[in-house]
């Protein structure tokens, strides 16, 4: 009895050296709310170190688990002296025991707070990371799209050019082409004037050398009846004679 007297005083010594150590390092008290110790409510272990989870409420009943702290419980039943029996689950096992209210809080303890904490503002800062990669990515392609929007657009200014020269190009050749046929049109006039003309040249020419030729014969058969009757009187010769 002596034993577990000491053992009782040992483990109240303990924790309130707890106690002490958190009021003397600034650390805050635990967070005791409408809910804290409440039946029916879950509850964490505070930042002490360790808690002792004794068989029944009150210092002198014997340890049956040490709770290491941010250790979830379930609060069973509250007592008046500020005793509460609460189940633990771990590996499977259930135990139920009785801890002083005071070491209970509604909360996780600081340190999974902070892990917690810790652990979004990582998975923040990996997701902002990964924007910002993103983005980087994206004014990457906006300036590569901008500069083929800028291609294209100098292309299209080009090919509009290309297209009002072909545009003026082609009346000109519908101009040309209608000029074209005129004087195609012209041009067969002309030859069928110039073939009538040479048709016209050569009768001209076929009349004009019958008239060349009937004055030539008319001229020499006058010459004929001119020397005939206008020639010199001569010696008769004797027939026979040379």
């Amino acid at each position: 009895m002596t034993k577990f007297s000491s053992f009782n005083a040992n483990s109240v010594k303990h924790t309130s050296l707890s106690m002490l150590l958190i009021a003397t390092l600034g650390v805050s008290a635990p967070v005791t709310t409408t809910h804290a110790a409440t039946k029916g409510y879950t509850n964490y272990i505070s930042d002490s170190l360790e808690v002792p989870m004794r068989r029944a409420a009150g210092y002198k009943y014997k340890i049956s688990r040490m709770l290491k702290s941010g250790e979830a419980v379930k609060i069973l039943e509250v007592d008046k002296k500020g005793w509460a029996q609460v189940q633990y689950k771990k590996a499977g096992k259930t135990y139920i025991g009785w801890l002083p209210s005071i070491v209970l809080q509604n909360q996780p303890v600081a340190k999974d707070r902070l892990a917690i904490q810790i652990k979004k503002t990582t998975d923040i800062e990996e997701k902002f990371n990964a924007l910002q990669q993103e983005l980087s990515t994206l004014k990457t392609r906006y300036e590569d799209t901008d500069s083929q929007l800028s291609t294209i657009k100098q292309e299209k200014f080009e090919i509009g050019k290309e297209l009002e020269r072909l545009k003026i190009i082609s009346s000109n050749a519908v101009e040309l082409d209608e000029q074209n046929q005129e004087m195609k049109m012209r041009l067969s006039q002309l030859e069928n004037q110039n073939a009538i003309m040479k048709e016209q040249i050569d009768q001209s020419n076929d009349s004009l050398k019958r008239q060349w030729f009937i004055t030539g014969g008319g001229v020499l058969l006058l010459g004929l009846i001119i020397g005939f009757f206008f020639r010199a009187p001569g010696k008769r010769k004797k027939w026979g004679e040379l």
